[in-house]
């Protein structure tokens, strides 16, 4: 039987095989080649992972101050207030150990990455730096910068409440001296009597004037609680600053396995590379 009469079908299968059988081959002849740009990889890798500075991370969770139960901003402006690179202060680039970079500022917004909480307005920020201290230190003196800015956005919220205050006092004053003015005798109320139509507006005016006492009363104690921490206070921490002792980078493991697979494929590829340039030398002759 001549070769054109053998199944097309029945070729490609031979075909396949020795494909498959070179691949076979190529790899039992170029293993140790292989590996060893993989063992070479994995040490570089590790090298890498061994010489580069140790991060620690610190995690702080912040609510926005609050003057008589109300927030003097809404948490969300605040997030985008920290993405700014001039919110910062000198004291907090020190701090954050950012003050010999180019843009200080702008490193430290890149780094905390601030996030609002979907359930609770709590601002969450992290940074990471060479000792745990190093990180909880920078994260102060955020804290301490959103402080002086929130102090002054609530100074004259505070200043507006205490005049309120002042004037209901002052109120108060003046409706109970007046009571005190009104005559303490026993009222009559005898319809016979020409003097009961006074009677009755004295009554109506003392009743009118105690109520009114009561109600500023009630006020004035009321804001001097909202005046009182926690109704009245300065941006917080919602917890402790949260700064473990593991530290986030660099994540040798991983490190090594990419350097290793690195290393393989590398490897893989200088012998593929000599085989083609040695090909293509063999036919150019």
């Amino acid at each position: 039987m001549s070769d054109q009469n053998i199944n097309p079908s029945f070729n490609s299968k031979i075909e396949d095989e020795i494909s498959l059988k070179d691949i076979v081959d190529f790899l039992i002849e170029s293993w140790k080649i292989i590996l060893l740009g993989g063992v070479v990889g994995g040490l570089l890798g590790l090298g890498y992972g061994t010489m580069v500075t140790p991060k620690y991370q610190a995690t702080a969770s912040i609510q926005v101050a609050k003057v008589a139960g109300i927030d003097v901003e809404a948490p969300l402006l605040l997030v985008e207030k920290l993405k700014m690179p001039m919110y910062y202060s000198k004291k907090t680039y020190e701090a954050c150990n950012v003050v010999e970079k180019l843009e200080p500022g702008d490193a430290i917004a890149k780094t905390l990455k601030p996030n609002l909480a979907k359930t609770a307005p709590i601002i969450t920020i992290s940074y990471s730096e060479e000792s745990p201290e190093g990180a909880q230190k920078c994260l102060e003196g955020v804290l301490d910068d959103i402080r002086a800015s929130q102090n002054l956005l609530a100074k004259p919220i505070i200043q507006s409440k205490n005049i309120q205050l002042v004037n209901l006092k002052q109120k108060l004053e003046t409706a109970e001296n007046f009571i005190k003015k009104l005559p303490n005798k026993n009222l009559s109320f005898d319809f016979s009597d020409s003097k009961f139509s006074a009677s009755t507006l004295l009554l109506v005016t003392t009743m009118s004037k105690e109520n009114e006492i009561r109600d500023l009363r009630t006020q004035i104690n009321d804001l001097e609680i909202a005046m009182l921490e926690p109704q009245t206070k300065e941006a917080f921490l919602a917890a402790p600053i949260f700064s473990p002792k593991q530290k986030v980078s660099p994540k040798r493991t991983m490190i090594l396995i990419g350097g290793l697979g690195a290393g393989l494929f590398i490897g893989l590829l200088l012998i593929i590379g000599k085989r083609a340039y040695g090909t293509y030398k063999a036919s150019s002759q």
